[in-house]
């Protein structure tokens, strides 16, 4: 096993730690159906559920940088 699979399996595992946890720790308690508007819903995704909305977005743009680099050719 080269360096860079190794650092690539220990980043892939951290991550995932990191969002089990956030989702693990997160309050997901149940209650009545209610209609939210949109203003609702970002001040919750930011206020209450703020570490794992941006830890999620982190592990997007991680995920679109991997697929830039794996779609650019090599030119010799």
């Amino acid at each position: 096993m080269n360096r860079q699979r190794a650092f690539a399996i220990i980043s892939v595992a951290i991550f995932l730690i990191i969002i089990i946890s956030s989702l693990s720790l997160s309050s997901w308690g149940a209650g009545e159906i209610t209609e939210i508007g949109m203003h609702q819903i970002g001040i919750a995704l930011f206020e209450d559920y703020g570490i794992t909305f941006l830890i999620i977005g982190i592990l997007m743009f991680v995920a679109m940088i991997g697929g830039v680099f794996l779609a650019k050719e090599e030119s010799k």
